[in-house]
């Protein structure tokens, strides 16, 4: 199973996930997890980009979570830090 992106991960880029829209709400062990339309800075393409891709089931309020391989509008994409999974509650 793919780990979700938090706050802080590193992108392929040389970047770091640096916005994530439900920080005040949604977190795993403290951290924000970036869901879809979240940014992050990417030296390599010289800019901030935002995730274009989300998973199409695991949501956190009602926003397609990113996990690791999604993609920022740049091409590059984010590495989880943590080992951890995403399940759902229903």
């Amino acid at each position: 199973m793919k780990h979700p992106i938090c706050l802080g991960d590193p992108t392929t880029g040389g970047g770091r996930v640096s916005r994530c829209q439900l920080a005040g709400t949604h977190t795993i062990q403290g951290v924000p997890v970036a869901v879809l339309g979240d940014s992050a800075s990417c030296p390599l393409h010289q800019g901030v980009f935002t995730f274009r891709e989300g998973h199409p089931v695991r949501k956190m309020n009602g926003i397609p979570v990113v996990l690791e391989g999604h993609r920022l509008t740049c091409g590059c994409h984010a590495m989880a830090r943590h080992a951890l999974t995403v399940r759902s509650t229903f």
